[in-house]
């Protein structure tokens, strides 16, 4: 077996397993549900093109229905709904009809986005958990912009006591009737559509929306699907998967691909998981066993970039915690001192994951594809380089904590190689749009000088200072996060185009963070990250 076929046969079966644990949560399909996917899956059997954002905006200038897919479970599929609106130009009138509110909820719509009620009486009066329950906050975006920019709200949704396979066809006539409604009140608009990316195949919505309007109003729907597993999985054999975020599949049909198949079904898992935890805890506040277990998802990580690697290590000595767990706070009062507890904390309150190697806990920040991935990494270098303390003095630690983020990064990129990191172009930006006394500024700005120290000495002026003087200590920590985005962004460039090999990375795995001569290490490393190419200038480029 060469290495591309197992590339493909370690996230294939990374896929199916994921699938196949939803579908367990889930229950089978039924017969409708069957006919339903069969429909959407021909969708993709035919030829398809790589293609550009330029591309997607000009078909988007000639249409008067545009529908974007979701994922419920996937807050990248809301966050690319957001990145789609904001390209369409300002002096263009714009109606946003969505799934995840009911018409028969409209009055409360208008209420809430005209400052009537607030966000949490309006959550409640339209039964947002027990009619929708995916997480506001991946939707609340949307609605921010939609009110920033005065854009009417229309809920597309049909009420039903239950809403199952059976009701799909239902729903699609009533939705298709609804968008046909606005078109015809409202001829001068836009009307964007966001629906489950199911209903986008041309004989569900799109064809009522035709039985309303007629067939050739067929050519001024454009549909933007996301992340389709069969066109991913042929990007994948041809090594493109890396490069291409969008395809053509007609005139007016295209594909965005922002997150590997894996990424959204774990992602859809992990919420399955929780909604389960909290039923749990509902039942028995008292029961610390109901908690959900997240050693398992970082676990299974472990394992594909130790076998993706070939590295000897195992999840056996593996224990992943949250805040929720006691247990965790336990240990970590008995063994650290109370400066090294603040550390902790901040670390905590901040929303990082870490591993603590002297007492051998992995602590999981957010239940996230992307946390879980660097935390499986964290595990797996300390496991791999012998590591033996948790860095927290500051600058001495820096280097270190640099080149902590970057490994971690680079693994989450195995695991989800679409993620995305700042450039020195994107702290550029953001230091512009900041106001001297603005939280991060300080941190950006130790990033920035940090990288220009970097290129100096690597390019032959080792006496060349640093121009920062922090006066927060907590400003290397953010700074490092930026500056190991980077690091581990560029050393999986090089790895993934064969230009450094895994026995190479294995061999990085092996530097221990915590002696005293790794400071001079970090720029043997650097050296060599360095001289690889950049994957891109800035990640604001990609949809």
């Amino acid at each position: 077996m060469n290495d591309l076929q197992k590339w493909i046969r370690i996230r294939k079966d990374l896929y199916l397993q994921m699938r196949k644990q939803v579908r367990h949560r889930l229950g089978e399909d039924t017969p409708e549900l069957m006919h339903y996917h069969k429909v959407y899956d021909k969708e993709f059997s035919k030829k398809w093109t790589a293609s550009t954002k330029e591309a997607l905006w000009e078909q988007m200038a000639q249409s008067q229905v545009v529908m974007v897919g979701d994922f419920h479970a996937l807050h990248q599929s809301q966050k690319a709904q957001v990145r789609i609106l904001r390209h369409i130009p300002k002096d263009r009138k714009i109606i946003l009809a969505v799934e995840f509110f009911e018409a028969a909820d409209q009055e409360k719509i208008n209420k809430y986005l005209s400052g009537k009620i607030s966000e949490r009486e309006f959550l409640k009066s339209v039964q947002w958990q027990s009619k929708w329950g995916f997480p506001w906050e991946h939707y609340r975006p949307l609605l921010r912009w939609a009110q920033k920019h005065k854009i009417s709200v229309q809920g597309l949704n049909k009420s039903y006591k239950k809403r199952n396979a059976a009701t799909l066809k239902s729903r699609d006539v009533f939705a298709g009737k609804k968008i046909a409604e606005l078109i015809r009140q409202n001829p001068e608009h836009l009307v964007f559509v966001i629906y489950g990316d199911l209903h986008l195949a041309s004989s569900h919505i799109p064809k009522e929306i035709e039985n309303n309007l007629g067939r050739s109003f067929g050519k001024k729907i454009l549909r933007i699907f996301q992340n389709a597993e069969q066109i991913y999985f042929q990007l994948l054999n041809r090594e493109l998967e890396a490069t291409t975020d969008l395809v053509r599949i007609s005139q007016n049909t295209f594909c965005l691909m922002s997150v590997p198949p894996w990424v959204k079904w774990q992602n859809y898992l992990m919420y399955l998981e929780q909604a389960y935890d909290v039923e749990l805890d509902d039942d028995d506040d008292d029961d610390d066993d109901s908690f959900l277990d997240y050693t398992d998802h970082v676990g299974r990580y472990v394992k594909i970039i130790s076998e993706e690697l070939g590295l000897p290590v195992t999840d056996a000595n593996l224990s992943v915690y949250t805040a929720r767990d006691t247990s965790f706070w336990s240990q970590v009062r008995e063994h650290y001192d109370a400066k090294k507890l603040r550390w902790i904390e901040s670390l905590i309150a901040e929303e990082m994951s870490f591993y603590l190697p002297e007492i051998g806990a992995a602590y999981l920040a957010r239940g996230t594809v992307n946390h879980a991935a660097s935390l499986a990494m964290r595990y797996v270098h300390a496991q791999s380089s012998g590591t033996k303390r948790l860095l927290t003095e500051m600058p001495q630690d820096f280097f270190g904590f640099i080149w902590l983020e970057g490994v971690a990064y680079f693994g989450s990129k195995i695991i989800n190689h679409k993620r995305k990191t700042d450039t020195v172009a994107d702290i550029k930006a953001s230091l512009s749009s900041r106001g001297p006394s603005d939280l991060g500024k300080e941190a950006l700005q130790l990033a920035l000088a940090q990288k220009m120290h970097e290129l100096m000495v690597i390019t032959g002026v080792p006496q060349h200072r640093l121009q920062a003087n922090p006066r927060k200590k907590w400003s290397y920590v953010l700074a490092a996060n930026l500056l190991g985005g980077m690091l581990g962004e560029r050393l999986y460039g090089g790895y993934r185009k064969k230009m450094i090999s895994p026995a190479t990375i294995v061999n990085f795995l092996k530097k221990s963070v915590d002696g005293s001569g790794f400071n001079v290490a970090y720029y043997d490393l650097l050296e060599v990250i360095e001289s690889l190419p950049a994957p891109f200038h800035s990640k604001r480029e990609k949809l």
